[in-house]
């Protein structure tokens, strides 16, 4: 990929007069510029209440050139040139005047939303530019979660205490150490080091140490009460003292970090908590089911279309002879390509007669597909057209009949289906769009909300234990600032240069202090953190808007996959973590793995693609069985992936998801980079699909997990960011997570034990808890087709997800209740899930 020889990036500016700054402040990161077809470079800026302005600054190559903004007439602007008395650089503006009134100047950028195409000598760049309603509030909010969050991981949960209750947490060992040092530091406090220097200060006459001075004014004064004096003072102001203070200064940073981070750990365990209990609520006292009447007319129109589509196939023919009408029923497909077992209409199920075992049915290939899209919908179909009958005989020497039509003159499918709906449609309608639960549907209502009492209790639990930390940790350190009052009172100031004196080896007070900062020192280092960086996240800002939403969808991915699915990150993961975050690096490998379940899975953020684009996130799943899957010991099997886009929006156009996602595939060939071919966008707007919901569950108004047209979850997109009420809202991308996890996951096996008995063995985890589901509550049954299909349960959660499959083309599917499962449902039968391959469905109604 051709580099760029300029950059874009955010700016903040404050004005002192017409083209001249006072201060500036510049994102950390740039924008990325992509390659255009033509040539030249594009870059993507969004602008949310007049804040930022977007500068160019130019390298070497073009140091020389003057940007120009052309206009569509091919009129050239020069942009604004700005110095940056900061850093000596300078930046290019496109600005439209100077407000007199507001003391600024004036940007389009800021105003409108739109192209804009800048020529910097030979390189062109065109803006592709956004406005956003988002304001500072809402921004800060992702600042404050993702810099709370990454030190909580870092910090918090570096032991894993309070995430299993077991042993001493973080906080603990912080308030621990905070506590050595108070005491040590008091002590120093209450005798500390001084330095001793003679100066020279009016004292009375008893007290008086004479110099020459001294005699000087006695002799032109003898009756003075007071002559100058040698002195002596203490100054506690040396540098022991001075480094003590800087320990005591970057210990309360330290403590106020952990403090931050704590806080938005508990708040969030605290909302957790809330909406479990509130949804196991809502679940126990659940009866009826509203049916979304958007979602209900778009699946009917979809059977309508289905049924529209075959009444109006025509094909040319040219037979002769005088054709036939052919009323039948299609039963299942026959095993020769476009065909189906079928029957007269007027004939009973079974066996259609004495003469033949069966009948089948061949159509033409474009006609087949129509008939096989409306299968499960439409069963009785009338043909007319002159076929070809052949009376053959089976393997096993059985007569059947093969009846093939080369073309298909005239369609009449049956309209059964759609009067079923219209009946139900009314029916709604006569209930307020209300439907009673099934006792199936209740009894997994019960079970859900039992699975959240589960999660509420143990939300609870690490909310006292994180408050219990907080509270030992906030009274050390208030503890503490008082200390360092109480020096700053002495006149001690701070320094960080070691002293090279021998106090803090030959004084215990001052070695007790050093011993105490290095265990507050130690919790940090073991995060990948130090002082440096920890100040570089307090002082993240918000400029670089996308660049913060990224790193925020990583941290998410991160705790999604270590948290709740179970996985253990690699050795030394904090510091690649932290490296991440407070720079824009790419191609950042992380790597997770359960052992229990031989899995391991690859997360590359700014991944590098042979064609030079870079995806936000590529994740993979790698099976790493040796013996079953014959792999050498360096080698591992991609079993699932999927490549996600995190794109910072708050607001989509009709169809525009779908284009950016056609792009990613099209343009930038995202769907290469993992063997599924999986693409996705992750953005923050809460009614995504307020315009085309196709999914009756929860989630249908946010996210499309790409569950229709035959797609089988290939594209889609999800929700997920902080939310209206400031909460951090996951519970999406989670369920994005499991799709790809149970795509990868094997079929179940049965083990036969030397004893008679049997037991049966799935590589996979539960969806609530992240537990390995166990032998004994995995319960196997059988269809009337006599195919299996399985229970899992999780013995800690008590949460079922039951692994079947589709019933026309056996692709496993899988039912995760009405919380996380993935798969579009029936409007008006919830759990009753349509296959994302082939659309089918088990209807009650049919016959």
């Amino acid at each position: 990929m051709t580099l760029p020889a300029f950059e874009a990036r955010y700016l903040r500016i404050e004005w002192q007069s017409e083209g001249v700054a006072r201060e500036i402040e510049v994102a950390p990161a740039p924008l990325e510029l992509e390659l255009c077809a033509d040539g030249g470079f594009v870059v993507e800026s969004t602008i949310f209440n007049d804040v930022p302005w977007l500068g160019i600054s130019l390298g070497q190559k073009l140091e020389k050139a003057t940007p120009v903004l052309v206009a569509a007439s091919g009129e050239e602007v020069p942009l604004l040139q700005m110095s940056d008395r900061r850093s000596g650089g300078t930046w290019w503006l496109l600005s439209h005047g100077w407000d007199h009134a507001g003391k600024r100047h004036l940007s389009e950028l800021q105003r409108s939303a739109g192209r804009y195409d800048v020529r910097i000598g030979e390189e062109r760049l065109r803006i592709e530019n956004r406005l956003s309603s988002f304001g500072r509030a809402e921004i800060q909010a992702y600042i404050d979660d993702f810099r709370g969050d990454l030190l909580w991981m870092i910090m918090g949960d570096a032991s894993g205490a309070t995430a299993t209750g077991k042993g001493a947490g973080a906080g603990t060992e912080l308030a621990e150490a905070l506590g050595e040092l108070h005491a040590a530091s008091r002590r120093v406090l209450a005798s500390p080091a001084v330095a001793i220097r003679e100066d020279r200060a009016p004292r009375p006459i008893s007290k008086v140490r004479p110099t020459a001075a001294t005699f000087r004014e006695y002799a032109r004064d003898p009756a003075a009460r007071q002559l100058t004096s040698r002195v002596f003072i203490e100054s506690a102001n040396i540098a022991e003292n001075r480094y003590v203070r800087h320990l005591l200064e970057a210990s309360l940073k330290v403590a106020g970090a952990f403090w931050s981070a704590a806080s938005v750990r508990s708040g969030f365990l605290e909302r957790i908590a809330s909406e479990e209990c509130e949804r196991a609520r809502r679940n126990r006292a659940m009866e009826q089911r509203r049916v979304d009447p958007g979602v209900f007319e778009r699946q009917t129109d979809e059977r309508r279309r289905k049924l529209d589509a075959i009444a109006n196939f025509r094909s040319l023919s040219s037979d002769r002879g005088e054709t036939q009408s052919f009323p039948i029923r299609l039963e299942e497909q026959y095993s020769e390509p476009c065909s189906f077992f079928y029957r007269r209409q007027s004939e009973p199920k079974g066996t259609p007669g004495n003469e033949f075992a069966y009948k089948v049915i061949v159509l033409p290939k474009d006609f087949f597909e129509l008939v096989l899209g409306a299968h499960r919908i439409c069963r009785d179909l009338t043909i007319r057209g002159l076929p070809r009958s052949e009376r053959l005989f089976s393997k096993n020497e059985k007569p059947y009949l093969k009846l093939t039509f080369a073309s298909v003159l005239e369609a009449v499918p049956g309209r059964d289906e759609l009067e079923r709906r219209d009946a139900t449609k009314r029916h709604l309608e006569e209930n307020n769009w209300l439907v009673r639960l099934t006792v199936d549907e209740l009894r997994e209502l019960r079970r859900e909300a039992d699975v959240g009492d589960w999660r509420a209790e143990m939300a609870r639990k690490r909310k006292d234990a994180v408050g219990a930390e907080i509270v030992a940790v906030e009274r050390w350190r208030r503890s503490l600032a008082a200390v360092d009052l109480a020096f700053n009172r002495l006149g001690i100031a701070s320094s960080p240069i070691f002293p090279t004196g021998m106090s803090f080896v030959t004084n215990p007070d001052y070695a007790a202090v050093l011993t105490a900062f290095k265990k507050v020192h130690a919790l940090l280092e073991r995060g990948g953190l130090d002082l440096s960086k920890l100040e570089e996240l307090s002082n993240i800002s918000i400029l670089h808007v996308s660049d913060i939403y990224e790193k925020w969808c990583l941290l998410k991915l991160f705790r999604l996959l270590t948290r709740d699915f179970g996985f253990a990150p690699e050795l030394r993961w904090e510091e690649k973590l932290v490296a991440a975050a407070v720079a824009r690096t790419s191609n950042i490998r992380f790597e997770f793995s359960r052992d229990d379940l031989e899995l391991k899975v690859a997360l590359t953020w700014q991944a590098e693609l042979p064609t030079g684009h870079r995806p936000d996130f590529v994740l993979e799943v790698f099976f790493t069985g040796r013996a079953e899957a014959g792999l050498a010991d360096n080698e591992d099997r991609q079993s699932g992936g999927i490549v996600l886009d995190a794109k910072f929006r708050d607001a989509w156009g009709v169809g525009e998801l779908r284009h950016t996602l056609g792009e990613l595939v099209a343009v930038k060939g995202y769907d290469a980079a993992v063997e599924s071919g999986r693409v996705f966008v992750l953005q923050p707007c809460e009614a995504t699909a307020r315009f085309e919901t196709t999914s009756p569950l929860d989630w249908g108004a946010h996210c499309d997990y790409d569950g229709t047209d035959k797609h089988g979850h290939l594209r889609g997109w999800v929700q997920t960011g902080v939310t209206s009420s400031g909460a951090s809202s996951t519970q999406h991308l989670k369920r994005l997570l499991a799709m790809v996890f149970q795509a990868a996951f094997p079929r179940p096996w049965e083990e036969h034990h030397e004893d008679g008995t049997s037991s049966w063995t799935s590589r996979s985890f539960c969806l609530g808890c992240g537990g390995r589901h166990v032998p004994a509550a995995i319960t196997a049954r059988r269809t009337k087709k006599d195919q299996t299909y399985w229970f899992l349960d999780c013995k800690r959660c008590r949460m079922r997800t039951e692994r079947t499959h589709c019933y026309d083309c056996h692709r496993p599917l899988f039912k995760n209740g009405t919380t996380w499962t993935y798969h579009t449902t029936i409007a008006h039968q919830v759990t009753n899930v349509i296959c994302p391959w082939c659309e089918s469905f088990f209807d009650r109604t049919s016959t």
